[in-house]
């Protein structure tokens, strides 16, 4: 709960609340043809998926920022195989044929 965002947590308590929350905004004047509970319902809503941006902006950097490292990682892999002719995966392929050797 720590985690979440306190907009999160107000704006489902907007779009949840059954009455509207403020007295000043109960009776809207009737030319707007606003029905309080509604856009009080609506603005929850809003409040909500807007508190999310953030998170999603932080969610993509951090994306950004793996693949990076994965793909630096993969280029250094690759330059030592170049170098040493590939031994790991000579290794690995001879770990694979002793084990079929041996029956498993």
């Amino acid at each position: 709960m720590l985690g979440i965002p306190r907009v999160v947590v107000f704006g489902i308590a907007l779009m949840m609340a059954s009455s509207p929350m403020v007295d000043t905004f109960q009776n809207p004047p009737a030319s707007l043809g606003i029905d309080a509970l509604s856009d009080q319902n609506a603005a929850g809503g809003i409040a909500w998926a807007f508190s999310e941006v953030p998170s999603v902006l932080v969610l993509l950097a951090l994306l950004f920022q793996w693949y990076a490292s994965e793909e630096r990682q993969a280029r250094r892999s690759d330059r030592a195989a170049d170098r040493d002719g590939d031994k790991e995966l000579a290794a690995y392929n001879a770990y694979l044929a002793s084990l079929n050797t041996r029956g498993g």
